[in-house]
């Protein structure tokens, strides 16, 4: 934490209605004047250390069982005190990935959000304590700190369930119900959408594993920074740009050129021209979906800073805006976000200002967002910090020199919204990767500044949802998962640091307004049903997972969209990841990992599949029913195939599950099969073979055939 003071403060992953980690030894930390003698009590139990030359301390208690609420106090023996108020002790875990870990329980829009995310919002769970960290990079160093204003929260409360990963709620809630009501679980969400796995892994693992390409991005985005010479997007991307500019200018903007123009005029500045505020909407932001289809809103709202900021630089942070924007305080335009920033859609912005002298110290701050494609966002943590040094990277002083302005009232306008059967769908524009320093896909970036606040809380694992932005490259992605599992294990100082990895679900093309047919898949050849052919590839790499110490990995094939890249079943996907939180740290013997196949052998022209870990067999049910279908699967089902030794193409076959539970397959017109598969494509239609015990899914293979 950065200070100006020496008083005694808590790390900002501490705090009121925290979970600490059971079982293990109950470690705080924090800061205060260099060399203080610092001393706390927790639960009877007594710990003591000095201060270092930075004014870093840790103490660390006995390990306990669960239990709560309890007090944990500190102090420096000059006065100072701190106490961290309703501590619970349960169980910990880290949630993390991209957009389909992100995906909130309740927020608004027509593809984002539960469906049923206000019920289940409102039904929380008082046993789970959350923590939702915003987004925001560091490309250079670890930060000690999450963003000011983030903090635990009851699952009690709807709007802060409404605001969290709807996969690691619904994991929390399965933990709850499997370890006992007595148990309670702290959460710590942490994602991206759209994110790699390259800025999640720390610097210093890529040093120890010598990844030379990782560490030049980073050198490279650094000097870059330094010497403001940006690199260049390739000629494709920038001909994709030209045509989303041409569809904005020609179209887009054309729809109330007469109200942009009014707008531009008069609703930036610190006083809107008489009788205007009346056509204002008023509440929290957001709160009236403005954005909720394409088209052009602003929002504004009146704060306060103090007086002593006046002439005084300052960094505007908004975590959240989806697509574009224009910023203005006291009418004076601070930044704006457009097409010339790659990832436009999802970077946080900070904008760099003179705090301007007013006589009370309010200020209006207002800002134009525009939402280009389906559901636009203004969201988040929205910050002011005073910045202290003019050559540092923007550090504060302390809480008291960062102001958040995200609650309160805002007043929120239409400029228009876009009729898509009249101006088009905004042209496709490709996730062009490049590695400037603000970006979020640099390496280590994310690491540095969502991960590394947490390293001093215990915790007992990690769940993890992402690949998809790495599944053009599937044989580098096998060596990154490693390297990102050793990079937590040594980062947090846990050797047994749980890690359980969520395998890609079924899917085929994201066009969630243009969905395919049902049916679209019934014409596919085995080789066409690879239409995204690295996912594919990738789901088995991500399967290596299971051959990690202390790593499991879910199955979701069945839980998929095939016109959705973000799919709205997320319970199956949390409570599948408890099962394997269950399987690795609690001793739950009868919780076995997914089915795989181990081998497949001959029988004259059919081929008998043998699985792992299913002693009652497998049967075909889907994961809602409650009955199984008949152990036949027909070809046209296009789940199994065999290939031709003759032809060496893959054909589609029948099963047959045996009452022993292996499966035996057929294809008519293959007659020497040499591999067999199992829904082994982008999108599997009904692949609903499960584990009869207990409804485990049977993972995607594809396995070569021995002669019996």
């Amino acid at each position: 934490m950065s200070m100006s003071g020496n008083h005694l403060v808590f790390h900002r992953c501490f705090g009121d209605g925290m979970v600490f980690q059971r079982s293990r030894p109950v470690r705080v930390a924090g800061r205060s004047a260099p060399g203080a003698a610092i001393s706390g009590s927790f639960r009877g139990a007594s710990a003591s250390a000095a201060a270092d030359a930075s004014g870093e301390w840790e103490l660390v208690f006995p390990a306990g069982a669960e239990g709560g609420p309890f007090e944990l106090g500190v102090s420096d023996g000059r006065g100072g005190a701190a106490v961290l108020r309703d501590v619970m002790v349960g169980e910990v875990w880290l949630c993390s990935g991209q957009s389909n870990m992100e995906y909130p329980v309740g927020t608004a829009g027509p593809f984002w959000g539960l469906p049923d995310g206000a019920a289940v919002a409102a039904a929380g769970d008082a046993g789970i304590r959350l923590f939702h960290v915003p987004r925001v990079v560091s490309p250079e160093k670890p930060l000690a700190e999450p963003p000011v204003g983030s903090k635990w929260k009851s699952g009690a409360d709807p709007s802060a369930v409404s605001e969290f990963s709807a996969v690691a709620w619904f994991f929390g809630l399965a933990l709850r119900r499997e370890l006992g009501p007595g148990v309670p679980v702290g959460l710590v969400h942490s994602s991206w959408g759209g994110t790699r796995i390259e800025p999640w892994i720390s610097r210093s693992s890529y040093e120890k594993a010598g990844f030379s390409t990782e560490l030049g991005q980073i050198d490279d985005a650094i000097a870059e920074k330094k010497s403001n010479v940006k690199p260049s997007p390739s000629r494709s991307y920038l001909a994709e740009i030209d045509k989303v500019r041409a569809w904005l200018r020609n179209s887009f903007f054309a729809t109330d050129p007469q109200t942009t123009a009014e707008a531009l005029r008069h609703w930036a500045a610190p006083t809107l021209p008489p009788g205007e505020e009346s056509k204002w909407l008023r509440g929290s932001r957001g709160s009236h979906g403005l954005l909720s289809v394409p088209g052009v809103a602003w929002f504004r709202r009146k704060f306060t800073l103090p007086k002593s900021w006046t002439g005084r630089k300052a960094i505007l942070t908004a975590v959240t805006v989806n697509d574009c924007d224009e910023t203005f305080i006291d009418g004076v335009k601070i930044g704006e976000t457009g097409l010339d920033t790659p990832g436009w859609w999802a970077v946080s912005r900070h904008y760099a200002f003179t705090v301007p002298e007013t006589a009370d110290g309010c200020h209006v701050l207002a800002v134009r967002v525009q939402n280009h494609y389906a559901s636009g966002s203004f969201a988040g943590p929205l910050t002011i910090s005073l910045v202290v040094d003019e050559g540092s990277d923007g550090a504060v002083a302390d809480d008291g020199d960062e102001v958040a302005i995200d609650g309160g009232e805002w007043l929120e306008r239409l400029e228009f919204t876009v009729d898509p059967a009249k101006a088009g769908i905004r042209p496709p524009v490709s996730s062009e990767v490049l590695m400037t320093y603000d970006s979020q896909q640099l390496p280590a970036t994310l690491f540095n500044s969502m991960i590394a606040p947490f390293r001093p809380l215990v915790m007992r694992g990690a769940i993890w949802y992402q690949g998809c932005s790495n599944a053009a490259d599937p044989d580098h992605y096998a060596e990154l998962q490693k390297l990102l599992v050793q990079s937590w294990r040594d980062e947090f100082r846990e050797p047994d640091f749980a890690f359980v990895a969520t395998q890609l679900a079924a899917y085929q093309e994201h066009h969630p307004e243009t969905r395919l047919p049902d049916d679209w898949w019934k014409a596919l050849t085995p080789k066409q049903a690879c239409f995204v052919p690295s996912f594919v590839p990738l789901r088995a790499v991500q399967e290596r997972m299971l051959d990690m110490r202390g790593c499991g990995l879910a199955c979701t094939i069945d839980v998929g969209d095939h016109s959705d890249i973000h799919p709205s079943r997320k319970r199956p996907v949390g409570e599948r990841l408890a099962h394997e939180a269950l399987r690795l740290c609690y001793g739950r013997a009868d919780a076995l990992p997914g089915p795989r196949a181990i081998s497949a052998a001959r029988e004259g022209a059919a081929v008998r599949v043998v699985l792992s870990d299913c002693p009652g067999g497998v049967e075909m049910r889907a994961e809602s029913a409650s009955s199984p279908r008949s152990p036949r699967v027909a070809a046209a089902g296009h789940l199994f195939a065999l290939r031709d030794a003759a032809t060496g193409e893959f054909e589609w076959a029948d099963a047959e599950i045996r009452d022993d539970g292996s499966i035996i397959v057929s294809a008519p017109g293959v007659k020497e099969p040499d591999a067999v598969q199992y829904a082994w494509s982008s999108f599997p239609p009904d692949a609903d073979l499960r584990r009869r015990a207990d409804g485990v899914p049977v993972f995607p293979f594809s396995i070569s055939v021995s002669s019996k």
